[in-house]
């Protein structure tokens, strides 16, 4: 409440309970009536005190996003994207307690991506593009690769959640021209198959604007085929996008839980962060006022 234009916050002579929950941990920004913890780097978030609001007082919002797995190095699949599990409806109820939240590791060439997890809730890493093999299952799988034959996508939902954490990569394709990788799965939407003459494209990301404003998290990256073609929308940098796979959209330097594209033997020209994966993230969100 508000008295003589100052906030009682809860704490000093006179002072009730905050409406909102009291907390701390990661980066803490303001939203409107909202306040939200980003964590990029493994780290506790504190419950020091509930708020009183009989609806919204203990619960939380929160968006756990695992590393995305890292592509394939040779006729190269794309790396899957991060497990991305998400509740919108304000569900997780929490205590005045410590929680602690674990960030997963982005990775490079031929390496799946780590989990991520808070309150109990694990986001699997994204699986690892095929490097002449098929792609690994993760949160969502990566994709496979070609040379002398064709190889399937990982499984995506591995380990499986309810909803889903994400989607399967798509298959490689075998071919005596150029071998197409397959695209690594999204949250959004499964890897595309490589053809004979370029990679698949990556899974869409989804959108979500828990942070305050939308951004794209968990796209797959795109494939690579040999002597070229790498992915509409999904190179060594660029996931697939939540609005368009042609336009790319999820850039594992400033997004997260993204898969890396496939190469070819271990580089795709023109790019110098070949099959490299994006970090997970971690975001609370709670009402406090």
């Amino acid at each position: 409440m508000t008295q003589f234009g100052y906030r009682t916050l809860g704490f000093g002579s006179g002072g009730g309970p905050a409406f909102g929950m009291t907390a701390t941990g990661g980066t803490e920004t303001i939203d409107g009536d909202y306040k939200i913890h980003t964590f990029t780097a493994s780290d506790d978030f504190v419950v020091s005190a509930l708020g009183t609001d009989a609806t919204y007082g203990d619960k939380v919002e929160y968006l756990v996003v695992g590393a995305g797995g890292g592509g394939g190095a040779t006729h190269a699949g794309a790396g899957g994207a991060g497990g991305y599990r998400h509740n919108s409806a304000y569900d997780m109820t929490v205590t005045a307690t410590t929680y602690a939240v674990v960030i997963g590791a982005k990775v490079a060439l031929s390496s799946s991506g780590g989990a991520s997890s808070a309150f109990s809730i694990s986001s699997a890493g994204g699986g690892k593009g095929g490097s002449e093999a098929a792609g690994s299952a993760g949160g969502s799988g990566g994709g496979g690769s070609s040379h002398s034959s064709a190889h399937p996508g990982g499984a995506g939902n591995t380990p499986s959640t309810s909803p889903s954490q994400g989607n399967a990569g798509g298959p490689a394709t075998s071919s005596s021209g150029n071998y197409g990788g397959g695209g690594g799965g999204g949250a959004g939407g499964v890897g595309g198959s490589g053809t004979s003459s370029v990679g698949g494209v990556g899974g869409d990301g989804s959108a979500n604007d828990i942070h305050g404003s939308s951004r794209i998290y968990s796209a797959g990256g795109g494939g690579h085929a040999h002597g070229g073609g790498e992915a509409a929308g999904g190179s060594s940098d660029v996931g697939g996008s939540a609005v368009s796979v042609t336009t790319g959209g999820c850039n594992v330097a400033t997004n997260y839980g993204c898969g890396g594209g496939g190469g070819l033997s271990g580089v795709i020209d023109g790019f110098t962060a070949s099959g490299n994966s994006s970090q997970g993230v971690v975001l609370v969100r709670y009402k406090v006022k």
